[in-house]
């Protein structure tokens, strides 16, 4: 091994430089302790849960509509668990994996047993609560609680998510 001389590969180029021109300094930067670290992924897991997934236009009757199912749904939950259910039917119809409207959505077969049984109808028909239908509005702006969550269930501590109140919501 030659002391006088190191080579130095420069993009894919070796060359050779005198040891006498060279300094090697190390410097470390400030550490992070794990509690930062934990600190900042939980904010940056927030801001994803959170951020605005873009306005979808809707009429009056599809915001009503919304608000029902999430009066059925979620009518017993926190405002944000509200917005939650809201912001899956949201996340479906801009899914592509299911229908490209709210109705369509709400009413597929097989996914929210409110609307099938009519009762979503009834609450319709009714009258929705006025925390719901904000809800909805918050929903169809593109505020989310839930990121781009497309499924729900009630939280029975068997399955992993994002829980809030009694809900707990997954893709």
């Amino acid at each position: 091994m030659n002391e006088e001389w190191v080579s130095v590969d420069y993009e894919g180029v070796v060359g050779y430089v005198a040891t006498e021109f060279i300094s090697v300094r190390f410097h470390i930067d400030e550490g992070e302790t794990i509690e930062v670290i934990k600190a900042r992924e939980a904010a940056e897991a927030e801001r994803r849960r959170t951020a605005n997934r873009g306005r979808v236009d809707a009429s009056a009757d599809e915001i009503r509509l919304l608000g029902a199912l999430i009066f059925c749904e979620a009518g017993n939950q926190s405002y944000e668990g509200k917005v939650g259910v809201g912001a899956v039917v949201m996340n479906r119809v801009k899914s592509g994996a299911y229908p490209n409207t709210i109705h369509g959505v709400i009413y597929a077969s097989g996914q929210f047993p409110p609307a099938l049984n009519g009762k979503v109808a009834r609450i319709y028909e009714q009258g929705v609560p006025a925390c719901c239908l904000r809800a909805a509005e918050a929903a169809i702006n593109g505020e989310t609680t839930v990121g781009g969550a497309t499924r729900f269930n009630r939280n029975r501590g068997n399955r992993e998510g994002i829980v809030i109140g009694a809900h707990v919501f997954w893709n």
